[in-house]
């Protein structure tokens, strides 16, 4: 079961400092985080053609006089990760260039239909998709696909679901500070349309989700925030998503949700 299903309700009021209210936040009792992000392991597999050393490499451990110091060597893109607009757009900003509020913010869950395997179909997703979804305050289109599933394995980097023009196109049209999928990038493998689009938007891309069938339709926060690398296109990050417990169903479907330990 998630441990975002059940606790005791609370509630807190964020004020201005003149005393008004300005919106209420569930209090720390209230409030469950899901994890949206893949660990990082050493020759874990990565981008097709990707020929980087990507290592978790011990430099010193516990003992007497020492303690334990580790060194990583990994791409940009290793991972759940974040690219920029500046990953296909010349002169576009990288991620040490954007405010932090650019990577959070609110977030509604596409689910496209699966087939027998459990996933999407591998190939574009139409833009159909979109229809009768209000954007009008969602600030990260995130799409579970259920290619979360191939993890680790030799498929999941063969052939994935992925954003059609038309689709990207909506997207990139509807003022959303990013978009997030569960597969290796919003493009297919050879493909570079949906990133074009995006980062002529300002847009940035959230890549290798994981643990999206654990959201909600909506109604909830995410947060990706990237190392601040000084001329880096992308960063891997810790993705979560953060969840008002009191209101927000939660599917329980992997249990990777996790309470804010109170004091």
């Amino acid at each position: 079961m998630s441990g975002c299903d059940s606790r005791r309700p609370a509630t807190e009021e964020i004020v201005n400092p003149s005393g008004t209210r300005r919106a209420e936040w569930p209090s720390p009792i209230d409030l469950c985080v899901v994890d949206l992000s893949h660990p990082i392991a050493t020759d874990m597999p990565q981008w097709p053609g990707d020929r980087q050393p990507l290592r978790v490499v011990r430099l010193s451990d516990h003992g007497d006089a020492t303690c334990r110091s580790s060194r990583l060597e990994l791409g940009c893109h290793v991972g759940t990760h974040v690219d920029a607009p500046g990953h296909f757009l010349a002169d576009a900003p990288g991620v040490d260039e954007l405010p932090p509020e650019r990577f959070c913010g609110s977030a509604a869950v596409i689910r496209p239909p699966r087939g027998p395997a459990g996933h999407a179909d591998c190939g574009p997703l139409g833009a159909e998709l979109l229809d009768g979804v209000d954007l009008a305050d969602v600030d990260f289109v995130l799409f579970d696909t259920g290619w979360s599933r191939h993890w680790g394995q030799t498929a999941y980097y063969a052939q994935w679901p992925w954003l059609s023009g038309p689709l990207a196109e909506r997207l990139a049209a509807a003022g959303l500070k990013g978009v997030g999928v569960d597969t290796p990038s919003i493009d297919d493998l050879s493909g570079r349309s949906a990133h074009d689009l995006f980062a002529a938007a300002g847009m940035v891309n959230l890549e290798n989700l994981a643990n999206l069938a654990d959201l909600p339709a909506g109604g909830f926060l995410v947060l990706a925030l990237p190392l601040p690398l000084v001329g880096a296109e992308a960063s891997p990050v810790r993705a979560v998503a953060l969840l008002d417990r009191r209101n927000t169903p939660m599917s329980g479907r992997s249990g990777a949700g996790g309470d804010v330990q109170v004091p």
